[in-house]
């Protein structure tokens, strides 16, 4: 097991968001996520009840697909996300569409904005399976509540503990110029994933980064969800309008912020 203080999330997700902008930029169109992005989008503008000029944050924006989406019906859009590399990408993208969106690079712990969105959607992310313990999942929670105005919706795309995960993985991934190694551990009493990744430059040189998450049961969400003041309005296995199943891969929680 990994110890706390060799464990870096945020840099883990950096890096390997640097080799996703690479790949945008020299292989992988957008426009080849275009049919998934407009099923997610529409699905969202509805369960969210959005009209134009509502204030929506895309958490976790990554190179700006559904952002540049959302703007494109009208909402005043702000796209957060960590990676530098996936953001200029996704500049480039809004600029070549003339779409304007308020692009921030930042950790949404550290983001001032208290109050000041309609809604906030994470589409299919790490969100609530990202941080080493329950308290550190509760504490983003809490700020991620107080970016809703009263009655603001929270939509939130993730994955939720699956009991048959092996214990033990491993992958090799190349590309041009490089290559990486993703080792993973699974704690299934603790439900804790610990990840190490090695990436291997084109000169040999080797990077090493690890991360540990902690992921919750969708039961373990919903008591996070009543902690920080958000109801569960609508909860399904994927971006349409189909009957949430226990048993089925996927979890999307349409959420309100309680209070005035």
């Amino acid at each position: 097991m990994f110890a706390l203080d060799t464990v870096d999330n945020n840099a883990w997700y950096r890096q390997i968001a640097a080799g996703w902008a690479r790949r945008m930029i020299t292989g992988d169109s957008p426009g080849t996520w275009a049919h998934y992005t407009d099923t997610d989008v529409q699905f969202a503008v509805g369960q969210l009840r959005l009209r134009p000029g509502d204030r929506v944050l895309d958490l976790g924006c990554g190179w700006g697909r559904h952002s540049l989406a959302l703007a494109a019906h009208g909402l005043n859009v702000t796209g957060l996300d960590l990676s530098r590399d996936l953001l200029a990408l996704a500049k480039y993208n809004a600029r070549r569409h003339n779409l304007y969106i308020n692009w921030v690079e930042a950790d949404i712990a550290n983001l001032p904005l208290r109050g000041s969105f309609d809604a906030v959607a994470q589409f299919w992310g790490n969100f609530l399976t990202w941080f080493p313990t329950p308290q550190q999942t509760l504490e983003v929670l809490w700020h991620v509540t107080n970016l809703l105005r009263p009655g603001g919706r929270l939509l939130i795309g993730t994955s939720d503990w699956q009991p048959d995960l092996p214990a033990r993985s491993q992958e090799w991934d190349e590309w041009d110029g490089g290559a990486a190694i993703y080792r993973q551990k699974f704690d299934q009493e603790r439900r804790l994933l610990e990840t190490q990744t090695i990436i291997f430059g084109p000169e040999h040189e080797r990077q090493e980064f690890r991360r540990q998450t902690w992921w919750p049961s969708y039961q373990d969400m919903e008591a996070l969800f009543a902690q920080t003041g958000l109801a569960v309005c609508a909860r399904y296995n994927t971006f349409v309008n189909r009957p949430f199943d226990p048993d089925t891969p996927g979890l999307v929680y349409v959420l309100a912020r309680m209070g005035r």
